[in-house]
C-alpha cells in the first residue's frame, strides 16, 4: 500500500471530472456486495472519477478507458471493504485528532493554506466532510494493513547480500543519460478538444521518429521548446531527479536508442529520445544495505498484501454484480 501522503494526496490531483460527470448516470443500484456490505453504482462512480486520467469519457476511447477504470475502482473498493471489516476485527480505530494531521500534512505537501484547500477539494467534487471522511477511510486501510502484513514482513542480512550481488545495475553510481525532447505544447486551461488535438500531433512525432525520420529535424520543425528546438531538442547529460517524475520514470526504463511519449507534463506532451548512457560506479554493500534492505522489505510487503488481501477474498462473500 503506497505511503499515507502519496494516497491521501491523490484526490487533489486535478482530473477530467467535469467530463467524467457528463458521461456518469448515477443509478441508485448495488454494484457489489462484500459480506453484508454493499457499494453503490454512485459510489463507484465517484471512485473512479477520482481515478480517471483519460480522454473525454464521451468519445469512443474514453468510454472504454472510463470503463475499464470503473472496473478497477470497483476491485479497489472490494478490497477496501474487505480491509475495513478486518479493522474491525482487530478492534482498530482511527481518531479526529489522526484526521487532522494527515488534513495538515496533505496541504503542507501541496503549499495550499486554507482557502485554496478547500476550493481544491470543491472542484474535486469533496466537501472537507466528505474528505476527512475518506482520509479517515485511508488512514484505518493502513493501520489494518500495518498490523496485518507489515509486522509480520523481514529481511535478513544474507537477504540483503544476495540482491546485491543479483542486481549490480540498481545499486550503480548515479547514471546519466543523454537525451533529446520534442515538446507537443498544451497551453494553460487548454480545454479536452484542444489537448487531444496536440496530442495527435505528438503521436505522429513519435511514429515518424520510430520510422526512421531524424529526432533532430523532427524537433527543429515540431519542437515548441525554445531553449532545445534549434539544437535539435537536446537535453545534453542528464541524471536522476533532474526531469519531472513522468519524464525520469521514462527516461529509467529507456535504451540507447529508445524513442518514448507522448508523455502528458504540466507543459503539454513530451516525446524524448535516448542517445546514449554512461554507468556510474557500483556502490559499496555498506554504503548502500540500508537502502537495499527497504526495497526488500517494500517489494515483500506488496506480495504479502496481495497474498493477504486473495486470502481474505476466498473466505469472504464477494457478490459483483457490475
Amino acid at each position: 500500500m503506497k505511503r499515507l501522503v502519496v494516497v491521501i494526496a491523490a484526490a487533489l490531483v486535478p482530473v477530467a471530472a467535469a467530463s467524467v460527470a457528463r458521461a456518469s448516470h448515477v443509478v441508485e443500484r448495488v454494484v457489489a456486495v462484500v459480506n453484508e456490505e454493499i457499494i453503490l453504482e454512485s459510489e463507484l462512480e465517484q471512485t473512479a472519477a477520482a481515478m480517471y486520467r483519460g480522454p473525454d469519457p464521451e468519445s469512443s476511447e474514453g468510454k472504454k478507458q472510463w470503463e475499464e477504470t470503473k472496473h478497477k475502482a470497483l476491485d479497489q473498493m472490494i478490497d477496501g471493504k474487505l480491509v475495513q471489516q478486518q479493522a474491525v476485527e482487530l478492534k482498530l480505530s482511527v481518531t479526529p485528532d489522526e484526521v487532522d494531521r494527515a488534513v495538515q500534512q496533505v496541504k503542507e505537501q501541496n503549499h495550499l493554506d486554507d482557502a485554496t484547500f478547500r476550493q481544491a477539494l470543491s472542484q474535486q467534487g469533496f466537501t472537507m466532510e466528505g474528505y476527512r471522511k475518506t482520509l479517515k477511510r485511508q488512514i484505518l486501510e493502513m493501520k489494518v494493513v500495518n498490523t496485518a502484513v507489515r509486522s509480520r514482513v523481514t529481511v535478513s542480512d544474507d537477504e540483503v547480500k544476495t540482491y546485491y550481488k543479483q542486481n549490480e545495475k540498481l545499486v550503480e553510481g548515479d547514471r546519466q543519460s543523454h537525451l533529446r525532447q520534442i515538446l507537443v505544447a498544451v497551453p494553460a486551461g487548454a480545454g479536452d478538444a484542444d489537448v487531444a488535438t496536440k496530442k495527435r500531433v505528438a503521436d505522429k512525432v513519435v511514429e515518424l521518429a520510430r520510422g526512421g525520420t531524424s529526432f533532430t529535424e523532427l524537433a527543429k520543425q515540431y519542437s515548441d521548446d525554445e531553449g532545445t528546438k534549434s539544437s535539435g531538442g537536446d537535453l545534453g547529460w542528464v541524471g536522476k531527479g533532474v526531469l519531472v517524475d513522468a519524464l525520469d520514470e521514462a527516461m529509467a526504463a529507456m535504451e540507447p536508442g529508445d524513442v518514448r511519449g507522448p508523455i502528458r507534463t504540466e507543459r503539454g506532451w513530451v516525446i524524448l529520445q535516448m542517445v546514449e548512457r554512461k554507468s556510474g560506479d557500483v556502490k559499496p554493500y555498506e554504503e548502500i544495505k540500508e537502502q537495499l534492505r527497504k526495497q526488500l522489505y517494500d517489494q515483500q510487503v506488496e506480495k504479502a498484501q496481495q497474498s493477504w488481501l486473495r486470502e481474505l477474498r476466498k473466505k469472504a462473500h464477494v457478490d459483483v454484480r457490475y
